[in-house]
């Protein structure tokens, strides 16, 4: 199920998608993104083109193999919380309401691990 996106106004190059599957997986990132914009870009005769893909939380990433874009979350997945509020926060649809079933938001937490052995903090 492919739903419109938007257009990004500060990139002036490139073929800008108008529609696309809502959610992103990014096969070097943990987190599934909902879909903002997307650009193709071909740079010259002698690079492949590549994407560069926006979640609504602000993650831009660029690459040329390493997105899925899927019409709902893999079972267990977790979508990016700021990507689900931002697009609600905008009027689109929940990834409930996308998907018709319930779906994991979340976020990444960095860890501090250079402490561990001077504090006596147990690792991994």
């Amino acid at each position: 199920m492919k739903v419109l996106i938007e257009k990004n106004k500060k990139e002036i190059k490139g073929v800008h998608w108008t529609a696309c599957e809502p959610f992103v997986e990014n096969s070097r990132a943990v987190l599934i993104h909902r879909v903002r914009y997307v650009t193709t870009h071909k740079i010259s005769p002698r690079w492949p083109a590549h994407l560069a893909v926006y979640g609504w939380c602000g993650n831009g990433m660029t690459g040329t193999t390493k997105f899925t874009f899927l019409s709902e979350p893999p079972d267990g997945s977790i979508v990016c919380a700021r990507c689900e509020d931002a697009a609600v926060d905008a009027g689109l649809p929940s990834s409930l309401q996308l998907v018709g079933k319930h779906v994991h938001t979340g976020g990444v937490v960095a860890v501090r691990r250079c402490c561990e052995a001077a504090h006596g903090i147990k690792g991994e």
